[in-house]
């Protein structure tokens, strides 16, 4: 029989609601990720509207692609994916196992930055300036940077501490703005890129200061000797396919832009970048409650079909109404940028905000198979996505008509939705175990039925 209190869902009206759903660290976690995809967003928002003042459009198009390029590089050979499925079942090896996914990712980051930099020719006009020795050298700073700063959130996660996320994010965001203005007069060509990455590279510091001299610490007192600990072999298990997928996925979120700017000009990249830089936003709060799931679930398997059940009824709950919001308000938020954003940007950024649905459950199932283990499955999910998008686009892309990239992205998420959706609501489900006095205990949330 399961405890009635944990996942229950319990009365909006009811004194105290606030702070018990707070209390349930799946959901604690969860809405800490959601403020931190809302922060980022408004932030984000901010900033590309200056950036659209002070910049002229092919800058920002040219900047952004540079962006995109060294976010993929930095991304696709990050381990957050074995920081968040691990750290919460380890307590006296967290320090070792944290040390070692930053050593592999950046050193991967670094190699992945170069092989980039020795086929820039292949990439596009936006990316010649990378030819010059000191420009190339920034950017290989850069990606080993990025892949150190998102693992740090893998980090945050793993250990239960999401609601310093936001406040980091917020942090950075904020100096972006500061910096992206001060840099306006005298770096017009790549001020973007500089006010983007050069905050991180300092924020490195402080913030692992944090983690390796308070949190990872605490974390060892209360959980040393708390259940099964995962061995070596199983993490390098995991990781093969699980790598596998996460590549897969930030590969969807980073190089299919790369993809794009090597196919239209620099200005028409100033306005497809803005739409699917905010597009991108919405895909943070689609993760959200992904990778508490996974976390919580990692935490306590018995539990894995209530946090999977709580989880499903608070994506819908939560995402609708921004997916709504969205839509509505895409080509007046826009219309701020500059009315070729509006004209041009609008309809793409209506379209992925459609997305964000069914990329939610494709990513609450993930969440299922990474405690599960099942990461040969989560390669595969992840591989459709992002080949079928590719292929599409290069088959089908107009450079005209932005928005078609938005419609296949709906297209292929919708059936890869479709085809995830069964396995979810399978997870989701109550386990029958054996009570005590051998009939059937149904997990449900607190009801129990019994057989003779």
């Amino acid at each position: 029989m399961s405890d009635p209190g944990v996942l229950a869902p319990q009365p909006a009206d009811e004194p105290g609601w606030l702070r018990r759903e707070l209390s349930n660290p799946l959901f604690r976690n969860a809405y800490a990720l959601v403020a931190n995809g809302g922060l980022t967003g408004l932030l984000g928002l901010a900033y590309w509207a200056l950036g659209a003042k002070f910049y002229a459009p092919d800058d920002v198009g040219r900047n952004w692609a540079v962006i995109q390029a060294i976010m993929f590089v930095g991304s696709v050979t990050m381990l957050n994916f074995v920081l968040i499925r691990f750290v919460p079942q380890t307590a006296r090896s967290t320090r070792p196992l944290v040390m070692a996914c930053y050593g592999i990712g950046a050193a991967a980051a670094a190699l992945l930055a170069i092989g980039f930099l020795l086929t820039l020719d292949l990439w596009g006009p936006s990316f010649d300036h990378l030819h010059n020795w000191k420009s190339a050298a920034w950017f290989l700073a850069m990606a080993v940077a990025w892949n150190l700063w998102n693992q740090q959130e893998g980090v945050f996660t793993g250990l239960r501490h999401a609601g310093w996320v936001p406040v980091v994010n917020v942090v950075f965001g904020a100096t972006k703005l500061v910096m992206l203005v001060a840099l306006a007069a005298a770096f017009p060509d790549n001020g973007v890129t500089l006010s983007w990455f050069v905050p991180v590279m300092i924020a490195l510091v402080p913030v692992s200061f944090l983690i390796f001299g308070r949190m990872i610490p605490a974390h060892r007192r209360e959980n040393f000797g708390r259940g099964p600990r995962p061995t070596y072999r199983e993490i390098a298990r995991y990781t093969g396919g699980a790598y596998v997928g996460g590549a897969f996925q930030y590969a969807s979120i980073s190089l299919i832009p790369v993809v794009v700017a090597a196919h239209i000009s620099e200005t028409a990249n100033a306005y497809f970048q803005m739409a699917w830089a905010l597009g991108m936003m919405l895909d943070l709060l689609a993760l959200t409650l992904s990778l508490s799931l996974t976390v919580e679930g990692s935490f306590d398997r018995a539990r894995l079909a209530e946090s999977t059940r709580a989880a499903l009824r608070r994506t819908v709950t939560l995402m609708t109404p921004v997916v709504v919001i969205v839509i509505v308000a895409a080509p007046f938020a826009l219309e701020f940028f500059g009315h070729e954003y509006s004209e041009k940007g609008a309809p793409l950024l209506q379209i992925l905000a459609l997305a964000v649905l069914p990329k939610a459950l494709i990513e609450l199932y993930i969440g299922v198979l990474r405690v599960e283990n099942r990461t040969r499955l989560i390669a595969i999910l992840q591989a459709v996505r992002f080949f079928g998008v590719l292929a599409l686009i290069l088959a089908l892309f107009d450079s005209e008509h932005l928005a078609t990239i938005g419609l296949i992205i709906v297209g292929v998420n919708v059936v890869v939705a479709a085809a995830v959706l069964p396995g979810l609501l399978r997870a989701s489900r109550p386990k029958p175990s054996l009570d005590t006095e051998g009939g059937i205990s149904v997990d449900g949330g607190g009801g129990s039925s019994h057989g003779g």
